[in-house]
């Protein structure tokens, strides 16, 4: 046999990490081939006039001890006949290579229909149409265009931090309203087909051709692609980068230009389109496309420059390989590792990867079972197969027939066992400690606030400030000069009243009772108007320690009644308002069994508490900015709040109280407080969470 590779087969040399490899492109398929020197040197060498064994005689003179071995020889021939760029000097066997060709449509169908992201469709070349535009286009790939572009998409990111919360507001209706996905469809095809074309006119600016543009089937919806396979032979890895971010930038820049029009817009159809473009080119972008731990356009460029070609499958080899060699036993187990360095992004990446595909898909059915539930369902069912199932019953079908494990399938099935066997353990038979962890700040209760009784001006803080008190001290007294005059008026009436009912006693008695009603109401008006003069001196109604904040611009202000000019603590038994999340609040209620605070101030000690009181109904007022992530804390505000006093979910307010003596510095000092709730294994948390989820989404 003399064999020589087909004429749709391009050869391409590249340097990874410092190592010489060889990219072998099939043209018509698209498809890469990654081989080291040695198989380079074996393939150069078929060229139709030499047979296997000459080509093996070569190689052998050439490369001494870094030959081939002829079952690595043998091989790698099978692997350039499967990949269909192998031709022989014997006649080809049709209805082999008609049986190959039916089992790789088969399988690319096969593989189409199971990854409800990609249904691939191919149109039309487009490769006349993009060299002819492309002057039109190629300024954008100098230097005055990347500075222009980076201005450009700074500018939109301080539209967007200024706008955010008008942006964010109700989002998720926003989103899935009947109108907006109307925009959505509308828009979601346009702004992939430019997306599109940033890749292919980068692939033209680097010297490469496109010659395939299509529909794919992005979740059922029709969007264009182009096949952009030709970068591979690109051997600057930032090019090759380029033309896998190309897309994204282009989707950075329509985001922008809509943030940009949707500024400047009236509400409308406009408007709305304008932000289903930003959501498209910017969300998407951020969460999907431009993100490495799928693979999109993001993955591709990060394979481009760390190097590492196929990433993501590598990266499951390497697993693979780890179980194989180490767990199962198996010696000559092979690693897809072949330079340094790469272990750790093919250990870390599959991994991390797993994860967020998890994340986004349940994110995903979420989102769209609160508006279609049973397309939410079905995107759920089929995701567990697509990510669960099949690759569970790969592994099972690869334990009880893999030939690796003729020597070692007792072992892989112990060790794959006692794995099972002890992760249902964590799961549903090992106890766990269990808490919640709320966020609080030191609280004064009710009768420890200090009140304006009246409005008035602040003439005297009659206790000086940061002193111990008793109940009924006086604190403040404030003037009020139109309060004096009427009580001293109303004295006047009084005594005037009570006269005159003397005198008539005895002369008029129906005068007498008319005199009697008019003093009884006089002196009910005089009661009043004592009671606002008193209210003017302002005591204490517990004890504790006088905290007078802004005590010296307090005198002469005028106060309001009912505005909060102080406090009296006692700051040796602080009071704790503790928020909990909706989310936590029955827990906390039913399940507490002890509860722990650490001050902000004083992290390294733990204080023993317990519940005084809780407020029954939950509620979205919270105490203190503080606790809002604008402050430091955790909770999240409502955007639609203008006051900035209202979390985005309803809180549990729970006031808690030290079991011993500690003096706190301050009032709206931090803490953390723990709730614990026993142990628990994990099974019955995810439990809880899970119907949690249902519940608050879907109301069963």
């Amino acid at each position: 046999m003399r064999p020589r590779l087909r004429s749709h087969a391009r050869i391409h040399r590249h340097h990874f990490r410092g190592q010489l490899w060889y990219i072998l492109q099939d043209r018509t398929s698209g498809r890469l081939h990654r081989f080291s020197p040695e198989a380079y040197l074996i393939i150069s060498l078929m060229t139709g006039e030499r047979t296997v064994q000459q080509i093996w005689d070569i190689a052998c003179a050439r490369l001494q001890d870094d030959v081939l071995t002829q079952d690595e020889v043998i091989r790698l021939l099978g692997q350039l006949h499967a990949a269909d760029v192998l031709y022989g000097d014997t006649p080809p066997y049709f209805e082999e290579l008609s049986e190959r060709g039916r089992r790789q449509r088969h399988r690319k169908l096969m593989m189409s229909f199971m990854n409800p992201l990609a249904l691939r469709i191919p149109l039309l070349d487009p490769d006349n149409f993009l060299r002819v535009t492309m002057p039109l286009v190629r300024p954008f790939f100098s230097v005055v265009g990347a500075t222009i572009y980076v201005a450009f998409i700074a500018y939109g990111c301080i539209l967007w931090g200024q706008h955010w919360p008008e942006l964010t507001a109700n989002i998720a209706d926003r989103v899935l309203a009947t109108e907006s996905l109307f925009l959505l469809a509308i828009s979601y095809p346009v702004v992939k087909a430019l997306h599109e074309l940033g890749h292919a006119y980068a692939i033209k600016r680097y010297g490469g051709h496109v010659h395939e543009i299509g529909v794919m089937l992005l979740v059922f919806m029709p969007v264009p692609y182009v096949d952009g396979s030709d970068s591979a032979a690109f051997q600057d890895k930032w090019q090759r980068a380029l033309v896998g971010a190309a897309g994204i930038l282009v989707e950075l820049f329509l985001a922008t230009l809509a943030m940009v029009l949707w500024v400047n817009s009236e509400e409308g159809v406009f408007r709305a389109l304008m932000f289903s473009v930003m959501l498209i080119g910017g969300v998407s972008t951020v969460l999907f496309n431009g993100n490495p731990l799928l693979r999109f356009d993001g993955y591709y460029v990060l394979s481009d420059i760390l190097e590492i070609p196929n990433l993501g499958s590598r990266s499951n080899q390497y697993l693979g390989y780890l179980i194989k060699r180490y767990a199962f036993g198996i010696a000559d187990a092979q690693s897809p590792e072949t330079a340094t360095g790469e272990r750790f992004w093919l250990f870390s990446y599959s991994l991390a990867s797993f994860a967020y595909r998890l994340v986004v898909t349940f994110a995903i059915v979420v989102l769209v079972a609160n508006q279609f539930f049973i397309i939410g369902i079905i995107i759920a069912i089929w995701s567990v197969i697509l990510m669960l199932g099949l690759p569970a019953l790969k592994q099972l079908r690869f334990l009880f027939t893999s030939p690796l494990l003729n020597r070692r399938r007792s072992r892989a099935l112990v060790v794959s066992g006692a794995f099972l066997a002890t992760c249902a353990a964590i799961l549903f038979l090992v106890p766990l400690p269990h808490s919640t962890l709320a966020e609080g700040i030191v609280w004064v209760r009710g009768e420890g606030i200090v009140h304006a009784g009246a409005d008035g001006i602040v003439e005297e803080v009659s206790t000086p400030p940061n002193t111990s008190i008793a109940a009924g001290t006086l604190l403040i007294n404030l003037s009020d000069p139109g309060v004096v005059a009427r009580v001293r008026l109303l004295e006047a009436r009084v005594a005037e009243l009570d006269s005159r009912r003397a005198m008539l006693e005895v002369t008029n008695q129906a005068e007498m009772k008319i005199a009697r009603e008019e003093l009884r109401q006089a002196q009910a008006d005089l009661a009043l108007a004592r009671q606002r003069q008193a209210d003017l001196s302002i005591r204490s109604r517990t004890d504790g320690q006088f905290i007078l904040p802004r005590a010296a611009d307090l005198v002469g202000r005028f106060v309001k009644k009912g505005e909060v000019l102080g406090y009296v603590v006692r700051f040796e038994s602080p009071v704790i308002l503790a928020v909990v999340p909706e989310d936590s609040a029955d827990l906390v209620r039913q399940q507490t069994r002890e509860l722990a605070v650490r001050f902000v101030g004083i992290r390294e000690a733990t204080y023993a508490a317990r519940v005084a009181r809780e407020v029954p109904a939950l509620a979205a007022d919270l105490p203190n900015r503080a606790l809002s992530t604008h402050g430091g804390g955790q909770i999240a505000l409502d955007p639609t709040d203008t006051r900035k006093e209202k979390a985005l979910t309803k809180l549990l307010h729970v006031e808690i109280q030290l079991l011993s003596a500690f003096e706190s510095g301050r009032i709206g000092e931090r803490a953390y407080v723990r709730f614990f709730h026993g142990n628990e294994p994990v099974a019955g948390r995810i439990y809880r969470a899970s119907r949690q989820v249902f519940l608050k989404h879907f109301k069963v």
